[in-house]
């Protein structure tokens, strides 16, 4: 079980700010989470030039945004909806996540700088939180907060 997996949105930093966050926090490995892995405002994030750049560090670079996304296509099995097969490949990266936080200290990369408007904190931080495995953001301002769990139930505002 992994001590803590971290989370970083690359939202307009320059490549030299997120590869000292990431080597503040001893980071080994980055998990892209996009589902479109291409950025016009940061293009050193793109999928095949992040991955070329974070090699030489010694970081490894993983792609898993096409299994979190929703937008993603998936195999649909007989007797199984494209609901079932996107929440089953959601699962296996979870999966993959806390398989790759055993072995390594990983971040997972995401574009949006501010974790509270990302599904690294609104959909994998909760799944992971309720396995009981901590979540860390690390914060573009290089401070790093805990993961919060979101309430189940939210309470909706009265009318009257």
């Amino acid at each position: 079980m992994p001590e803590v997996i971290y989370t970083i949105g690359h939202g307009n930093l320059s490549f030299m700010k997120f590869v000292s966050l990431i080597q503040a926090n001893n980071i080994t490995q980055i998990i892209d989470i996009r589902s479109i892995p291409y950025s016009r405002k940061a293009p050193w994030s793109n999928k095949s030039r992040l991955s070329q750049l974070l090699k030489p560090l010694g970081i490894r670079y993983t792609y898993l945004g096409h299994k979190f996304s929703d937008k993603s296509q998936t195999f649909q099995h007989p007797g199984q909806s494209s609901q079932q097969n996107s929440a089953q490949a959601y699962l296996d990266a979870v999966s993959t996540v806390i398989q790759a936080a055993a072995k390594r200290q990983i971040a997972l990369l995401c574009a949006e700088g501010d974790p509270a408007r990302c599904i690294r904190q609104n959909v994998i931080a909760q799944t992971l939180l309720s396995r009981e495995i901590e979540v860390q953001h690390i914060l573009q301002n290089g401070s790093v907060i805990e993961a919060w769990q979101e309430p189940t139930n939210p309470k909706q505002p009265e009318l009257f």
